[in-house]
């Protein structure tokens, strides 16, 4: 039995930008260690897996590639991506997906997009102690950080003055490993046409710099919303990639976010993914 499989670029703002995501279409469930195991050979970001759970209704399970995650937005946008692509349902249809996070509506948007509303996840302000660590991290004054938080899941999230400042961030990873922090997110009013920007750190070697950070923005839309008094916003992402999505907080619980995806290959899994070496020749 063939596994059909697909890479797909996820919230992008052209060609080859955006999140490269792998999407695994399943016709059975697979056992987790295989999952793992796969998603570790793809070596994305994030790989999803989606299991047809009953008529419109998906099953989605994500993986980095150490751990199983409990959502992953920018992957949820590359399955419904794939579900309307390939014509699974049709377009005027809403897609149900259930997630270890809960269950996720998704819809196809104008401009062959996805919306997807996400629950919208609340910060505490960060105190003057944290906020000169995180500026020594970033070897800035901590005089241009306007305002700096922290979320439930560890993220530190800092609101810093300009976009110039931004671009030129290079955190060092050791001191950030140092703050126990999972993601390093610093954020600026946007120049280029949106409302604002961000760029994404972790303390990982194999994972730096977020190339597009989807589920920052379920804390950041409603404080930029608030900050701007604005409920429609576009946020650009200032990585070597970049990405670009479209926010709705017109409801203070839950962020609408609408976003483009590209189909870059499909193939099918042919390998056998064994649970042991027994079969090999000795």
């Amino acid at each position: 039995m063939l596994t059909k499989i697909f890479l797909v670029d996820a919230l992008v703002q052209g060609p080859f930008t955006g999140a490269p995501t792998t999407v695994v279409f399943l016709e059975t469930p697979m056992d987790k260690f295989k999952m793992l195991s796969l998603a570790n050979e793809m070596g994305t970001s994030q790989t999803v897996y989606v299991l047809l759970h009953s008529q419109a209704a998906y099953l989605l399970r994500f993986f980095s590639r150490t751990q199983e995650l409990p959502l992953g937005v920018h992957a949820s946008h590359a399955a419904a991506h794939l579900i309307f692509e390939l014509g699974l349902l049709p377009p005027d249809e809403k897609i149900e997906f259930l997630t270890q996070d809960g269950a996720l509506v998704a819809k196809k948007a104008p401009l062959d997009q996805t919306e997807i509303g996400f629950s919208a996840i609340s910060m505490n302000k960060m105190d003057p102690t944290n906020l000169y660590a995180y500026a020594e991290v970033l070897s800035i004054n901590p005089k241009a950080i306007t305002w700096g938080g922290l979320t439930p899941n560890r993220a530190a999230i800092l609101f810093i003055d300009t976009t110039v400042q931004l671009r030129r961030l290079v955190p060092d990873r050791e001191k950030l490993q140092k703050t126990g922090a999972a993601v390093l997110c610093v954020t600026s009013l946007d120049v280029s046409g949106g409302d604002y920007a961000l760029r994404s750190f972790t303390p990982s070697l194999i994972l730096p710099e977020h190339q597009v950070s989807g589920n920052i923005h379920r804390c950041l839309a409603p404080r930029w919303g608030r900050t701007l008094g604005k409920k429609h916003l576009v946020a650009h992402q200032y990585s070597n990639r970049g990405g670009l999505v479209s926010l709705d907080v017109s409801d203070p619980n839950t962020v609408a976010m609408t976003a483009k995806s590209h189909t870059i290959l499909r193939s099918d899994l042919v390998a056998e993914l064994q649970d042991s070496l027994s079969s090999l020749p000795r």
